[in-house]
């Protein structure tokens, strides 16, 4: 008798659990976006020299976040990535260019990645636009750092727009900033990143 007691309490414990897990869950839905390369996205990166600001745009990329919406409300970013091929970056200066591909070693780190590590809560902001912090891992010519990147997300007519800026310190990452002309021109060590992107459901 005590062992059907105890079968009873186990199987009772978790049908509750069960349960409250549902009822936690109801409402809730997990989706995929993804963002690709075209005209309305755009990746900048914008640095410094003694010389003058510059600016280099990035052509390609592969993006995919998975979303929480509840009654069609983003709740939180549950995973997100970016990939972004080295060589691929492009200030419409072949020298610059060659400059940049050479101090990230772009033959043999191909490509720089984020990947997020945790789930990123969404806070609503104002109407229809909500801010997170996301934390995660960026892969950079061989190195790998933590990092946490503020995100402001709003919903459009189809998708999600993603909007993020970003400061990064090429020297955290190995990379001696690239010089030009003998060494006349040098660039900064710190450079910004400006993420506009929209995702459309997979």
């Amino acid at each position: 008798m005590n062992y059907l007691k105890y079968v009873f309490m186990m199987f009772s414990k978790f049908i509750s659990a069960f349960f409250l897990l549902f009822i936690f869950s109801v409402g809730q839905s997990q989706t995929q976006y993804k963002a690709v390369p075209n005209d309305e996205n755009s990746i900048l990166v914008e640095g410094t020299s003694n010389i003058h600001d510059w600016e280099i745009q990035v052509e390609n990329f592969n993006s995919e976040i998975d979303l929480s919406l509840k009654e069609g409300i983003p709740k939180s970013i549950n995973t997100f990535t970016i990939s972004i091929p080295v060589k691929s970056f492009n200030s419409g200066k072949n020298s610059m260019d060659k400059n940049t591909y050479k101090a990230m070693e772009a033959d043999t780190y191909t490509k720089i990645s984020f990947t997020s590590s945790t789930k990123a809560l969404l806070n609503e902001k104002s109407n229809g636009v909500y801010k997170a912090i996301m934390k995660g891992k960026l892969s950079i010519a061989g190195t790998t750092k933590d990092l946490e990147i503020p995100i402001e997300l709003h919903k459009t007519s189809k998708g999600y727009a993603l909007k993020s800026e970003q400061n990064l310190n090429m020297i955290d990452f190995g990379i001696e900033p690239p010089t030009a002309l003998f060494g006349t021109i040098t660039t900064g060590e710190e450079v910004n990143t400006i993420f506009n992107l929209t995702y459309y459901k997979q």
